[in-house]
């Protein structure tokens, strides 16, 4: 058996933390090299405005704008990066914003990074807490 290839954990933590990165820096454009067209975000357990599911390129780009809109600053802070499998990987993150008139907030949360054969992103899937994200796997 040949040896000293990259394994599919490590691609996955790779393109998650490619995308936050990217994310951060608000280049749409990386993201979207990342993610093919069928990419679905699943914000709908979000417990603040916007919770639905955005599909597709055009969901995606609804999804980040209406963040990049509402916060003058927005940085996903990833905690650590666990890989669930060979098709995810959790991440926990803090959020760290500043809304419109200066009012600064955070928040906690895990995402499910979930990718195809192929290695395309296909889907993130906000939870509130770590342990619901782990129980998303199975």
């Amino acid at each position: 058996m040949g040896g000293g290839g990259v394994s599919s954990h490590e691609k996955n933590v790779e393109l998650a933390r490619a995308a936050i990165d990217a994310f951060n820096r608000r280049d749409m454009d990386a993201m979207l090299a990342i993610a093919g067209d069928d990419f679905v975000y699943d914000w709908s357990r979000s417990r603040g405005p916007y919770a639905k599911l955005y599909r597709g390129t055009e969901g995606f780009k609804e999804f980040t704008n209406e963040q990049w809109d509402v916060f003058e600053e927005f940085q996903v802070e990833p905690l650590e990066f666990v890989p669930c499998g060979d098709r995810h990987v959790l991440v926990t993150t803090i959020v760290r914003a500043t809304g419109r008139g200066g009012v600064p907030v955070s928040a906690t949360s895990a995402h499910l990074y979930t990718f195809a054969e192929d290695g395309r992103l296909m889907r993130i899937t906000l939870f509130q807490e770590r342990e619901e994200a782990l129980g998303a796997t199975d």
